[in-house]
């Protein structure tokens, strides 16, 4: 049991627990509800854009009805997980909020992922179903050990997805039981294994539900044009779509992230609102200040994965002239926790940037310390959040959910302190997550492949400061007597069996580990002799 009683404590403003406010829930929808509204009320109106695709309200929704179709067809069953390995599209929305009125799970699986990497995926999650890209149908079929049925999202033909979707028939609806799983999310894990967070489809829901209710939303008008671009088998990626088809708004979504190509997307569509990385935000500056134009339509930028720094606030409002908003959160809690808004991103304040904002409607946040105990304001500890949204379980993990969920409260991992506005800030990162142009890396699931190389004895992962990524991951390398690799040959190593994002950029050679008494490498120590060199 935790030491005190939450509300009590949250009285007290020395203690670093702090509360979003009272959530109306009285008009919630479940997301699979909302294509159907807006058909009623809208028809015509376009909901997704992908290339010179456009899907009204209407299509939409009849669409998702006959994903259910399909799946029904197929002779899946309420509480079977379906797979999904593909790159951002239209036909993705479709597969998931028809998942979700056939009351199945989806399970997005990161496409960039080598074959082992998706094989433990498929496996662990059960999955009876494959929708893949064709170009990762090969890595596909090599995971599926068990020979799972593979349809291939972008084949042109009658085998293909989009031509299955439009020839099955609607399922009817049914009554849809609001804490069943509907997703499936696989997070990296601290011991080298990645765990599957389910999500309940109340949780997710309520989730969009506080975006349509939150202040950080009130100047939303009803003719919104939201860009998505960043990768839909995160959590992220995929609740910003949620957000512009809970509110009807229309969602022009890519899969290409290139400067050049977003700022024809923003041009051509006449986009209000994204949501990207810092990164992305830099690269999109210099693409307008290289063609000398403005994107006078754009109201927002929703960023997250990292923080802003002032100077490319200061110059990111004086180009692009729209509000700023910052989002901190994760797969565990449906999405986000807090919101760094358009008044905090004040250059004059530039300790504000540094925070991520406040707690939003229903959550609770508190910063305790090793054994549980509630810290005071300004006191680092680990960030432990609590409210409707949070997992149900990390899939076939008893003892890792047992360790995360503790009376209500979700014990993040990451580091943090409140200040006395009741900001969050985050200070380390407990669990030792490198956050590399958005994508999320564990140092324990990269040096457990390096040590399988036979020259290396054994290695720490850190991340270093990088100005493109924002984190950039660096491997240390202490090596076997009598042995040499270059760095080439341990990039080339790694890459067989890890995703790109997560090989090392930085590999430094023959070092001697700093380790405990007990020989534990110090990871934390190496890379502050890194920073500070």
């Amino acid at each position: 049991m935790l030491d005190s009683d939450p509300a009590a404590v949250n009285e007290d403003p020395r203690m670093a627990m702090r509360d979003g406010g009272r959530l109306d829930l009285s008009a919630m929808l479940l997301l699979s509800d909302y294509p159907t509204v807006h058909a009623a009320r809208t028809p015509d109106k376009t909901a997704l854009i992908f290339g010179n695709i456009r899907w009204s309200y209407a299509a939409l929704d009849r669409a998702c009805d006959q994903t259910a179709g399909l799946f029904a067809g197929l002779g899946l069953k309420p509480g079977g997980r379906v797979a999904y390995i593909g790159k951002n599209n239209d036909l993705f929305f479709a597969v998931l909020i028809g998942a979700l009125r056939a009351q199945l799970v989806l399970v997005p699986v990161n496409w960039r992922n080598t074959a082992s990497e998706t094989r433990y995926v498929l496996e662990d999650s059960g999955a009876q179903l494959i929708l893949s890209d064709a170009e990762f149908e090969p890595v596909a079929r090599e995971a599926s050990a068990n020979k799972l049925p593979i349809i291939v999202v972008d084949e042109p033909g009658e085998a293909g997805l989009r031509a299955r979707i439009a020839a099955s028939e609607a399922a009817p609806r049914v009554d849809l039981d609001p804490a069943a799983p509907c997703l499936q999310l696989y997070t990296s894990g601290t011991t080298g294994r990645p765990k599957g967070v389910t999500t309940s489809q109340r949780a997710y829901a309520i989730q969009r539900h506080i975006e349509l209710v939150s202040p950080y939303f009130f100047d939303w008008g009803d003719e919104e044009v939201l860009l998505s671009p960043l990768p839909s088998f995160h959590i992220g990626g995929m609740s910003w779509v949620g957000t512009g088809l809970v509110r009807g708004a229309t969602v022009v979504v890519t899969a290409d992230t290139a400067p050049a190509i977003l700022l024809d997307l923003c041009l051509e569509h006449a986009i209000t609102r994204t949501f990207i990385v810092p990164m992305l935000v830099r690269g999109l500056i210099n693409e307008m200040d290289a063609r000398g134009v403005i994107v006078p339509s754009l109201r927002g930028i929703h960023y997250g994965a990292a923080s802003m720094d002032p100077a490319l606030l200061e110059r990111s409002v004086d180009r692009l002239g729209c509000q700023f908003l910052q989002y901190y959160g994760m797969t565990e809690i449906s999405g986000t926790m807090t919101i760094l808004g358009p008044r905090e991103h004040d250059t004059s304040r530039p300790n504000l940037l540094r925070s991520v904002g406040k707690p939003l409607p229903g959550h609770r946040i508190a910063i305790r310390g090793p054994q549980g105990q509630l810290l005071e304001i300004e006191q680092p500890g680990e960030i432990w959040v609590s409210g409707p949204t949070l997992l149900i379980e990390y899939w076939n993990k008893p003892e890792a959910t047992a360790e995360a969920l503790i009376d209500g409260w979700y014990r993040t991992g990451d580091g943090g302190r409140f200040d006395a506005e009741g900001f969050l800030y985050l200070t380390d990162r407990i669990k030792d997550m490198i956050v590399s142009g958005g994508e999320n890396v564990y140092p324990a699931e990269v040096e457990a492949v390096l040590r399988d190389h036979p020259a290396i004895l054994d290695c720490a992962v850190f991340g270093l400061p990088h100005p493109k990524w924002g984190e950039g991951v660096t491997a240390a390398l202490e090596l076997r007597p009598g042995h040499d690799v270059s760095p080439d040959e341990v990039i080339t190593f790694a890459r067989k069996s890890l995703a790109a994002y997560k090989v090392p950029r930085r590999i430094e050679v023959g070092v001697t580990l700093p380790r405990t008494a007990s020989g534990k490498v110090q990871r934390a120590m190496i890379r502050k002799l890194y920073l500070d060199s």
